[in-house]
């Protein structure tokens, strides 16, 4: 008998062992049988140590099972066995994102530039990488090429949702929002994001009308209240703004950043005591800047013009080079009769940031 009839049903049948072995893994990776799935990957790899399906696989166990420095060492060493594998280039990139390694990602998107520009995926991917990197230029090139392959990938849109938002270009980040809406008009992450573009822009109205749909779908959704509590506290309806903070409060009563909201809502009524309360409620824990600023306000609404002083004063001698301390002290230094020492003030800071063009109108109103 020639020797190739004898090898041929030997290979034939070590194939299938492995192709079983890689089918029965990959099954247990996706219910979470991790034990199981590495066990069948181990003695997959004994069979064919250069197998890409069992080097893929284990990079996968790792990573499921939050060892991505493991995970990274199978997946680089599929790439070595096939440069064109996308699942070990995919699997790579999230292990970076993982570790929070977004120039990694970038790096291993250039090494393998000819998997990257094939898959929308993995430009997606990339063009988070340098979103976050606040590399927008770049970002937007990616997430361009990747909407070339695939206009309906919803991690793209909403990747350019979270761009444009960053970029400050709302109307372009809503367009994408609605865009993503039109399929899913139930998802509450997008209503909230519209609201929160259009609130960006101060149309106020239109936030309210998104983020009242989402909190119809849950009445709890703490985006969805902030925002409506943002919203009416930007039309001065200090009211209706007051009942959404106290709903947030109800669930989550100790958020300083909702008290100090509700504070400086309060205040917006003329409730300046119970303003008071809340902000002396959160400095009872520890100093907090934005209390201290609210607090100060408030005294000098009711006429305590030298706690307010003092406030602001020791707020100045921690972050001598913070504007907002400064251009409301010298307010309050105008109103007691101070202008001279406030002029001075501002100008000595304008000289250490003389970007700032709200020092130069409020030194320019001063002289007036």
């Amino acid at each position: 008998m020639d020797k190739t009839e004898i090898e041929k049903p030997q290979e034939d049948e070590k194939f299938s062992k492995i192709k079983s072995l890689a089918k029965e893994a990959y099954r247990f990776l996706d219910q979470g049988r991790f034990r199981e799935a590495k066990e069948r990957l181990e003695i997959l790899l004994e069979e064919d140590p250069s197998n890409t399906y069992g080097l893929v696989g284990l990079g996968d166990y790792y990573a499921k099972t939050k060892q991505p420095a493991e995970a990274i060492i199978y997946y680089r060493k599929c790439l070595a066995q096939d440069s064109t594998n996308k699942f070990s280039l995919m699997g790579l990139m999230n292990c970076y994102r993982d570790l929070n390694s977004l120039k990694k990602i970038i790096e291993v998107a250039e090494e393998f530039h000819h998997i990257t520009i094939t898959d929308a995926s993995i430009l997606s991917r990339v063009a988070d990488a340098h979103r976050k990197l606040k590399n927008f230029k770049e970002s937007e090139v990616y997430y361009m090429e990747a909407l070339q392959i695939n206009p309906n990938d919803q991690y793209v849109i909403v990747g350019l949702g979270h761009l444009f938002f960053a970029c400050q270009r709302y109307a372009e980040a809503i367009q994408w929002w609605e865009k993503l809406l039109s399929t899913q008009p139930n998802n509450i992450k997008i209503l909230t994001e519209i609201g929160n573009s259009y609130r960006k822009i101060k149309d106020f109205d239109k936030a309210i009308i998104y983020y009242e749909r989402a909190k119809e779908l849950d009445g709890r959704n703490f985006f969805a209240l902030y925002g409506l509590a943002e919203s009416y506290r930007g039309k001065k309806d200090f009211e209706t703004a007051i009942l959404y903070w106290e709903k947030i409060l109800e669930f989550d009563p100790e958020n300083k950043l909702i008290i100090n909201r509700y504070a400086d809502s309060l205040r917006g009524l003329g409730k300046y005591d119970k303003a008071l309360e809340c902000f002396n409620k959160i400095l009872a824990s520890g100093d907090d800047y934005f209390a201290l600023l609210g607090k100060a306000a408030a005294l000098k609404l009711i006429g305590d013009l030298d706690k307010a002083e003092e406030i602001y004063v020791n707020l100045l001698a921690k972050s001598p080079n913070d504007p907002r301390p400064a251009l409301e002290l010298s307010d309050l230094w105008d109103l007691m009769g101070k202008k001279v020492q406030a002029i001075k003030m501002l100008e000595d800071l304008a000289k250490k940031i003389p970007s700032n063009e709200s020092i130069r109108e409020r030194i320019e109103y001063l002289k007036d």
